[in-house]
């Protein structure tokens, strides 16, 4: 492998398919890292890389990352055979569930970063303040990519409408509601009181020109973990996950969230469809197959009207009598998009009531 064509393959990436400058990174990485290596074959280094310990999926795109480069040099007939054409790959996936950040330590992470804000001494310091919170509020009530973040430019803010323009993977665009009243205020100060004619990015870096860069939102994330003595990591996609996961435990359909994250495939999204602690505990509380398996001990004398499982029963009964009174009210009251969330709710306690003739 010659040095002069990775060097043109990256430049044909940049300028004829107009890759993001992420996916050149990547490429450029995964292509030296090969360059680098004792290894004079691709089959011999491939077979290398299939017996490390990399994951699955950073496998899958360092072999995804060659075939293109070979695929290039055959077309352009620098090379005689692309060796790709001979090998053939099957991968298992790591099936891993996304990693969310637990709800106090938000709280926490919050709280934090608005005192930081209520005792700046300096403009400066008030300044970095507000980014911090800022960046933290629009991960989380919005969904957004870290790249996505770093590179919102001003122009595609629109305070009137409330909305973000967001350029995403594979230049996708999507537009977003920031629908957070905090965030959005936040936002709005924060452009009137940093944000000049001259800068380009909302976020911008050490010159107006550039944005900010993804390993300095690494750094300040960082800086909140020592800060609050945290065993576990807290990185910029977890933010992501948290958003979804609490948006499926609301009963957000997940077709919305798909669109929400611009994700291309609903496929994606369904990772994280995993059942999340608090909806495990209201699931397997209200929905326990073994509560029919209690209501038939009633008739053999297994439970007793003291008994504390038999007695939150009652309320319980009598807690759905009194939803299903209200319910019919409820469906001519509320407007259509609104009430499909808790009025699932509803019906979901209804017919678990039906199915539990504790004291018929």
């Amino acid at each position: 492998m010659d040095y002069k064509h990775i060097s043109t393959f990256l430049d044909y990436c940049k300028t004829h398919r107009r890759l993001s400058s992420h996916t050149i990174r990547a490429y450029k990485n995964d292509l030296l890292q090969f360059y680098n290596s004792n290894y004079s074959s691709v089959e011999t280094y491939v077979k290398h890389l299939t017996k490390s310990n990399i994951k699955s999926n950073t496998l899958r795109r360092k072999i995804a990352s060659l075939k293109v480069f070979y695929s290039y040099l055959k077309y352009h007939n620098l090379v005689d055979e692309n060796p790709f054409n001979q090998l053939r790959f099957q991968f298992r996936t790591e099936k891993i569930l996304p990693k969310t950040i637990p709800y106090d330590i938000l709280k926490s992470i919050f709280s934090h970063l608005e005192q930081k804000v209520a005792y700046s001494k300096t403009k400066y310091q008030k300044q970095k303040a507000e980014r911090n919170l800022l960046i933290i509020s629009l991960l989380l009530s919005t969904g957004i990519r870290i790249s996505e973040l770093c590179h919102i430019h001003l122009k595609n803010i629109n305070l009137s409408n409330r909305t973000l323009h967001i350029m995403g993977k594979g230049k996708k665009e999507r537009i977003l509601f920031l629908g957070d009243q905090i965030t959005f205020s936040l936002l709005e100060t924060y452009i009137n009181n940093y944000c000049f004619q001259s800068s380009d990015y909302l976020f911008s870096g050490k010159y107006s020109f550039k944005p900010l860069s993804e390993q300095s939102v690494r750094l300040i994330l960082n800086t909140l973990v020592k800060q609050h003595n945290l065993t576990t990591p807290i990185t910029p996609h977890m933010f992501r996950h948290s958003f979804a996961t609490m948006l499926l435990d609301s009963d957000v359909d997940i077709r919305y969230i798909q669109q929400i994250l611009g994700h291309s495939s609903i496929s994606v999204t369904q990772i994280y469809t995993h059942v999340s602690q608090s909806k495990q505990k209201e699931i397997l509380t209200l929905c326990n197959p073994i509560a029919s398996i209690h209501s038939q001990s009633k008739k053999y004398g297994y439970l007793h009207r003291g008994d504390p499982i038999l007695n939150s029963q009652v309320q319980y009964r009598h807690g759905l009598h009194r939803y299903r009174q209200r319910a019919d009210l409820l469906c001519l009251c509320l407007p259509h998009r609104g009430y499909s969330c808790l009025m699932r709710r509803l019906v979901h306690l209804m017919e678990f009531s039906e199915s539990q003739n504790i004291f018929s």
